[in-house]
Parts: C-alpha cells; structure tokens; sequence
C-alpha cells in the first residue's frame, strides 16, 4: 500500500468514527487502532485531530457527490434527481457519510474554521445537485430538505438506511404524511386540527 492509499484508508476509517462519536468523542487513539496504524504515524500524516476531520469533511463531501453524479448518468430534470436521491438513500445510515454530515454541522457551531469548510462543502453539494439536475432553485431546496429530514430521523432514531424509500413525486407536497422514518417512508397520522370533522347532524 502506498503512502497516499494509506492516508486515504485512514481518513476513511475516521469518517466512520466521527459519525458515530462526533468530533469532540472522537480520540486519535481510536481512529489509529481502527485504521491499523500507531498514533504517532497518524500525527505523521496530520498534525491535529482538527486535520483529521476536515480531511474527513473532505472525503464525505467527495463521494456524496460522486455517488449522486454516478446515479444520475446520462439523465437530467427530475429523473436525475431521483436517481441521485435514491443513491444518496443508500448513504445514510450510523457511520456513514451523511451521518458524518451531521457532526460536521454540530463540530461547525463552536469552531470558525470547521464552519468554513462545512459551508464550503455544502455549497459543492449543492452545486453538484444544480449542475447534474438543471432543475430551479426552489426543486433543490425542497430535494435538500428531504435530505436534511432523513438524516434527522436517522440521528434520531438509529437503524437501517431507509434506502428502499420511494422518493416523492415531483409536485407532490412533502408533508409529515409522507415523511421519512429510519425504517424508510411511511405514512404519518395526519394532526388533530387537519382530520377530517364529521358533519354535523
């Protein structure tokens, strides 16, 4: 293995434990042992945990958006946006990298460097959705709220990718009658106040 495939293997294996432990949990003794490698070697290749998470930033963003162009192929509009939705289904999940997403969020709050990369690579998310799509705006804004929601109810509720989930069809309002669980869509008992009233007699 060379240098740079070590330092690859490495970084993948840390995005697997920042997105379980998160950013502060997260020791670089757990990270070296996992990835087969002491923890000198490992401040070898970085020389700070921060490092190693922006690397790890960089690395999540890089496969989230290779994995949606992959998806899409030659497709545009919203059969592309289906095929990436779906392809980034499959990537969420405990100690994945949009769970990774997650912590990079949460590590971003407190520290203005983090902050600046976590804005950085969203804006690569968006970019690569806008660019594969060609759709508007407000179609990648409601696309990136789906996502934002699986991922909360994955944070929430730990268990399977819900990669079987069907996204909605386009037009269709996301509603919480329709909103994604972690087991995957399924329907919502609508609020009191929308339940239909029985005529009055």
């Amino acid at each position: 293995m060379t240098a740079v495939q070590r330092r690859e293997a490495v970084v993948r294996v840390a995005v697997e434990v920042f997105a379980r432990e998160g950013f502060h949990a997260t020791t670089t003794v757990a990270i070296a042992d996992l990835a087969g490698v002491s923890q000198p070697y490992l401040f070898r290749l970085f020389d700070s945990k921060r490092a190693v998470f922006l690397a790890a930033a960089e690395l999540a963003t890089a496969d989230a958006a290779r994995a949606f162009t992959a998806a899409a192929g030659d497709a545009d509009g919203v059969a592309a946006l289906r095929a990436g939705e779906r392809a980034w289904r499959r990537m969420v999940g405990a100690g994945s990298p949009f769970a990774f997403q997650w912590q990079l969020h949460a590590a971003a709050a407190a520290d203005p460097v983090i902050r600046a990369a976590a804005a950085r690579h969203w804006g690569v998310l968006w970019r690569t959705v806008a660019s594969t799509t060609g759709l508007p705006d407000p179609a990648l804004a409601a696309f990136f709220g789906r996502m934002l929601l699986v991922g909360a109810t994955c944070a929430l509720r730990p268990g399977p990718p819900p990669s079987a989930a069907r996204p909605p069809r386009p037009g269709r309002p996301f509603t919480t009658a329709t909103a994604p669980t972690a087991r995957g869509t399924r329907a919502a008992p609508a609020p009191a106040a929308a339940r239909p009233r029985p005529a009055a007699r």
